[in-house]
């Protein structure tokens, strides 16, 4: 996000499950297949672009680095 312009500039879609509906049966058996699995969940396109407006939120007590996106209200 260009914050000077308030606007996106790129972005992707991550999907919780693999998008093609895959299901897998075990968990990864090394480190390779692990990657895979979690790239195959990230797509390159899809991005909203145009004017964005950021608005700034107070620290979170439990966790004052991390921006918890069930607080925050759709404008």
């Amino acid at each position: 996000i260009d914050t000077w312009h308030d606007r996106a500039l790129g972005g992707c879609q991550y999907h919780v499950m693999h998008p093609g509906g895959r299901s897998y049966e075990g968990a990864p058996i090394n480190a390779y297949e692990a990657e895979g699995r979690r790239l195959a969940r990230f797509m390159r396109h899809g991005h909203s672009g145009g004017k964005v407006s950021i608005t700034t939120l107070p620290p979170r007590r439990e966790h004052p680095f991390m921006v918890d996106l069930r607080h925050v209200r759709p404008t």
